[in-house]
């Protein structure tokens, strides 16, 4: 499995400020991880890792479908869930995910079959992983969050699988740099608890230098991101809706769609 991502410019004719994006992205998609860095803004539905004391919990995103005429919600999950393409590109995602956690775990509990997820503009398989914390592994070392990030970043999801020889494929082959895009985004507080998601449905906005506007507040290019898993099955054309169908949430966010 390797993944595929594109990256279409936009530019602005006035300065951009970027709550104006957070604030439609986060009225559109509630469900997800609103986020702002540095200028890469989006909503990600897809957790990487999150620590609270001894647990921790992942929630594995593989395997899209997207809005279509005559197709009903429940119609478009059921064809997700019966489609073998997408169950395989899931499985690799969520193996992935859970052979590099488990060393940290006492217990990792990772379900038989994927759920699905409905957001606005897409359908995702989704397994949520959740594990039990070992005090300290002479392997691993302590199951700090930072250290679990490190381990289990990136996924088959976003950098293909086996993973050493899809990333130096992918970087010799996509023809763009990721930037920020598709790396982990989150918070850690003092006590080693926090959330990392997984920077997607995003975009960079590059600021300009405007008078009397301030720093953050402006941007004269939005940079947008979307990627999609290819397996042997993959069909071109498919995987070209599909990521258009995952550019639509910054698209409406910057047209102000609500």
């Amino acid at each position: 499995m390797s993944t595929k991502s594109c990256s279409p410019t936009t530019c602005w004719s006035e300065p951009l400020d970027t709550r104006y994006l957070l604030h439609n992205l986060a009225a559109r998609y509630p469900t997800c991880w609103t986020f702002a860095v540095d200028g890469l803004v989006g909503a990600t539905p897809e957790l990487l890792l999150e620590r609270m004391g001894y647990e921790v919990r992942s929630r594995v995103l593989a395997g899209t479908v997207w809005p279509r005429g005559g197709h009903t919600a429940e119609q478009l999950a059921a064809e997700l869930l019966a489609s073998a393409k997408n169950r395989s590109e899931h499985a690799y995602a969520a193996e992935s995910l859970a052979v590099r956690l488990r060393p940290f775990c006492s217990d990792l509990t990772v379900p038989d079959e994927p759920e699905v997820i409905r957001l606005r503009n897409v359908l995702h398989l989704a397994t949520n992983v959740e594990g039990k914390l070992s005090e300290s592994n002479a392997t691993t070392g302590p199951a700090t969050l930072l250290r679990m990030v490190a381990a289990v970043h990136p996924t088959a999801a976003v950098g293909g699988t086996p993973t050493d020889d899809a990333v130096l494929a992918i970087d010799e082959l996509e023809g763009m740099d990721r930037g920020r895009y598709a790396g982990p985004v989150g918070w850690l507080d003092g006590s080693g608890n926090g959330e990392f998601a997984i920077a997607l449905r995003c975009a960079q906005v590059e600021a300009t230098a405007t008078p009397g506007v301030g720093a953050g507040r402006g941007g004269g290019k939005v940079r947008l991101f979307a990627g999609c898993g290819i397996v042997p099955d993959s069909d071109p054309d498919l995987e070209v809706a599909e990521a258009e169908a995952k550019l639509l949430p910054i698209r409406e966010a910057l047209e102000g769609v609500r």
